[in-house]
């Protein structure tokens, strides 16, 4: 698997596990929670180098904290609870009991979403701790797996495999699609732009003049596809390891080669984006599963608000 594939596997099972939390902190179900600190303690290891020892099992119900690293000096609570007040309760405990001697860093793990918090910083008894930095919720925890190597990419997915007895989302599909089709596109030798094609962005002249008979279509459908689509494409293009001729051969493919396209249906973007996402789709031959054309699509409208697709036209000289 590429980069894209592991981070969207990882996001999917992280967020199974949140859900499953919440809902059990809701029922009084605690049972998970415990589970929970075992599991955060392997995962952080693995991923950033710590050695956490679950302190809980050393010492049952012990104050403040539930996992310690003697090597890194940190220390993490998990909780499901996003209150203030329960990282106020959980940094007094901390400092009352003198643990910063042994820790020198302190962190609230949220396995949910944490609140936006009117502090920036607790302190007591010379301990500062970091609401901003201290404070991680499961996007931070994404974010912050995102940026490992690959190689503990993919141990974290391994991990997440083993522990987590869940199927796979369908939607790697989507991932399988989108890297496909970048892979065609830059493969494809058109030449420079033809005519009097803009290589600039110009998406506000697009879409609201130029094609202003197709502007609420074009732009209905760019904001539905988004929500599915657009962070998947953000991934894969930000771990794409094309180089920079091979971008460009993609944008001047997809150029002249829309250009032509649309010319052919009388410049009317809906049916040119109809043909060109049912062509796109035949480049790409067959796989395992059908391609997501809905996938193809929001590339192509993506990269018509871009101007990529569609370019507008030089205005003539004077």
């Amino acid at each position: 698997m590429n980069r894209a594939q592991l981070l969207q596997v990882i996001n999917y099972r992280l967020a199974h596990l949140r859900v499953s939390v919440e809902q059990s902190s809701h029922l009084n179900l605690h049972d998970i929670n415990v589970h929970a600190e075992n599991f955060f303690r392997d995962l952080l290891n693995l991923a950033f180098g710590h050695h956490l020892k679950n302190i809980n099992i050393i010492e049952p119900n012990a104050t403040a904290v539930d996992l310690g690293c003697d090597d890194s000096r940190i220390a993490i609570q998990v909780t499901s609870t996003s209150d203030i007040s329960k990282i106020r309760h959980t940094h007094a405990r901390f400092t009352a009991k003198g643990l910063q001697a042994k820790y020198h860093r302190l962190v609230v793990l949220i396995v949910g979403q944490k609140k936006a918090y009117k502090e920036t910083a607790l302190e007591a008894d010379g301990f500062s701790m970091s609401l901003s930095d201290d404070v991680w919720d499961f996007d931070d925890l994404y974010r912050k797996i995102g940026d490992l190597d690959l190689s503990k990419l993919q141990r974290c997915y391994d991990f997440l495999r083993d522990e987590l007895a869940i199927a796979e989302p369908k939607q790697s599909n989507e991932v399988l699609t989108l890297v496909r089709l970048v892979e065609v596109l830059s493969s494809e030798d058109d030449g420079p732009p033809t005519g009097d094609n803009r290589e600039d962005p110009d998406p506000e002249g697009k879409i609201r003049d130029r094609f202003a008979d197709h502007s609420a279509f074009l732009e209905e459908q760019y904001v539905e596809l988004h929500v599915i689509y657009g962070r998947i494409l953000a991934e894969v293009n930000k771990h794409s390891d094309l180089s920079h001729g091979r971008l460009r051969k993609l944008r001047m493919f997809l150029m002249n080669w829309s250009d032509r396209i649309l010319t052919g249906c009388g410049g009317n973007p809906k049916a040119a984006l109809d043909l060109l996402t049912q062509n796109v789709l035949g480049m790409m031959g067959t796989s395992q599963g059908r391609f997501d054309d809905g996938a193809v699509r929001y590339y192509l409208i993506h990269q018509l608000i871009m101007c990529n697709v569609f370019p507008n036209k030089r205005a003539p000289s004077v």
